[in-house]
């Protein structure tokens, strides 16, 4: 148990807590809820969420406020805005253990299960990127984890206060993503119910969550239709209606089995093991697992869900991430059962064929790396930067295959392998491989750097405060690495429609700026202030043919790049 438990820390450390402090920001998600909550501090509105200092009504507030108390403890930077989806995702798995000690599973169980959950390639991407997904995620975990508790509870205290707390896991999951919050866990609650025949805890056990979770959202609800009245109807049509039955107008279109292969994909390598359960379980076993309630409420909160996100005409891969909580209830009950004596031995061929071609694959690219290092220069082409910048990954990737091909091909011989432990291991090294993700930024999905490097220009110049322009792909890094929420936009508006339109209806300063009327703004005499008009190169020509002559190139080491036009008391005093 201790050797477990250990395993299971260094695993957290070296794929969770590590790999956060490295990787440059991610394009646009990280520094769209990265700059949101740095608006909301600098500004000191918690109530209504704001981008670019303009209404951005796509989520509630939950994950903002989170984030918001993270940066004044640790301050702006990559740690405290990733530290609230890596707890999201370490919580989500705390709470699984605890559903398996309540559920009388062996202790080691409850140390599985984590790392089902955790060694998840999906739970693991989404749980250090900076998104909502892994926060919602801990409150569908949590709301499924304390119903189930509740439901199987002899206890009246414990069952009561386990309905509480699910009540206030509802109301946190509404305040971070919406009424998904609870059609998903509702979905599988109720599912189980049916399925088991429980007709009057249908009508009895939902009303105490119910009431909390309400109790929870009213105060910021009420404060949300005081300060914007129309909150509600955006977030209710476009955010639910529309998304769910409209794929049009960037509701992400796609076909019904989408999500499908997102699940399969993202519950490996953690289900090598639940696999190989499967195959070493007696039918009397299966049939026993069919007729345990907790398996029966483990596929209800998986598939039920899975179906009702898959029905959506608009959805995107991340959209699965509630489904892999129960799916680790599933699992771990699957490896209870199977038999360790009895193992296939078409199962054993598979697993050696398997682990030969993932040591031969690495290896091969590890030997095509050690030629290019020797010989590149030679008669082999030099790589580009955009290719040569990625040997470091690949590296990584390369000697993770090796490492999980000898660990498998050395325990082929086993009855049936320590359930989860064993398996994680060889998933560290490729987890590991993130820290030599590129630093050098390849496109304008990690332009941090760039921009950077253009800021540090500008102050070596004392060019200071510019009023700056650019473009919907760059505008949240733009804020958040200029600490400046006047950014404003020229030739389109992306997802910013809604909050310009609210602002232009309100006669407020709009967002988007049209070229005609920056070009007039750039040839008037009395303008004051500089203008800096930041984009990617590609889009370098066509700019330079809607703006006045005469703007000054100022270029970066990757594909972001700066026009300045400097006010006109300044021409000529400036280099």
């Amino acid at each position: 148990m201790k050797k477990r438990l250990l395993i299971l820390f260094i695993f957290i450390g070296a794929a969770y807590l590590l790999p956060i402090l490295f990787r440059p920001l991610m394009a646009p998600d990280e520094f769209r809820y990265a700059e949101i909550p740095r608006e909301m501090l600098e500004t000191g509105d918690l109530i209504t969420p704001r981008l670019l200092s303009f209404r951005y009504f796509e989520k509630p507030p939950m994950g903002y406020w989170l984030t918001a108390a993270s940066f004044k403890i640790f301050g702006l930077n990559a740690f405290a805005l990733r530290i609230i989806p890596v707890l999201g995702a370490l919580l989500s798995a705390a709470l699984l253990s605890w559903w398996c000690l309540k559920r009388k599973l062996p202790r080691e169980a409850a140390v599985d299960v984590a790392f089902l959950y955790l060694a998840g390639a999906m739970v693991w991407i989404l749980g250090i990127f900076a998104t909502l997904d892994s926060l919602f995620c801990l409150w569908t975990t949590a709301t499924l984890v304390f119903f189930s508790v509740a439901m199987e509870s002899d206890s009246p205290r414990e069952k009561w206060g386990c309905l509480a707390a699910a009540g206030v896991a509802l109301g946190c999951g509404f305040l971070t993503k919406g009424f998904l919050a609870y059609a998903l866990p509702g979905l599988g609650v109720a599912g189980y119910l049916v399925w088991q025949k429980r007709w009057k805890d249908i009508f009895t056990l939902p009303w105490l969550p119910l009431g909390l979770s309400f109790l929870v959202i009213a105060p910021w609800a009420a404060a949300i239709h005081r300060a914007e009245p129309d909150f509600w109807n955006y977030f209710i049509v476009h955010e639910h209606f529309r998304r769910f039955t409209d794929s049009a107008d960037g509701q992400h279109d796609a076909p019904f089995w989408l999500l499908l292969p997102f699940f399969a994909g993202g519950i490996f390598p953690a289900f090598f093991p639940v696999l190989t359960s499967a195959f070493t379980t007696r039918k009397e076993a299966w049939k026993k697992l069919w007729t345990n309630p907790d398996m029966r409420f483990a596929l209800c909160a998986l598939f039920l869900p899975l179906i009702l996100l898959s029905c959506s005409d608009g959805k995107l891969p991340t959209y699965v991430l509630p489904c892999f909580a129960p799916a680790a209830m599933a699992g771990i009950l699957i490896l209870g059962a199977a038999d360790p004596e009895k193992t296939p031995p078409a199962l054993k061929k598979l697993t050696t064929v398997s682990a030969v071609v993932v040591i031969i694959g690495g290896a091969l690219v590890l030997l095509c790396e050690v030629f290019y290092l020797l010989w590149g220069t030679g008669f082999v082409p030099v790589l580009p930067l955009e290719a040569a910048m990625w040997l470091p990954f690949a590296t990584m990737v390369a000697l993770g295959a090796v490492a999980a091909g000898t660990f498998l091909f050395v325990n082929r011989r086993r009855k049936l392998p320590e359930p989860a432990w064993g398996f994680m291991l060889y998933a560290i090294p490729l987890l590991l491989a993130v820290w030599f993700l590129p630093v050098f930024p390849a496109s304008f999905k990690m332009p941090e750097f760039e921009l950077l490097d253009l800021a540090s220009q500008l102050a070596r110049r004392k060019i200071v405060r510019p009023q700056i322009y650019t473009f919907p792909k760059l505008m949240h890094s733009v804020a958040w690495c200029y600490r400046d929420r006047r950014i404003l936009l020229l030739k389109s508006l992306g997802e910013m429609k809604y909050g310009h339109k609210a602002a232009v209806e309100k006669g407020e300063k709009p967002l988007l700026h049209p070229y005609e009327e920056v070009s007039a703004m750039l040839r008037s005499p009395g303008r004051r202030r500089d203008v800096l008009v930041i984009l990617i190169e590609e889009d370098l020509d066509d700019v330079r043919r809607r703006l006045p002559p005469g703007g000054e190139k100022i270029t970066t080491p990757g594909e972001v790049c700066a026009l300045y036009f400097p006010a006109p008391k300044q021409q000529g005093g400036q280099k």
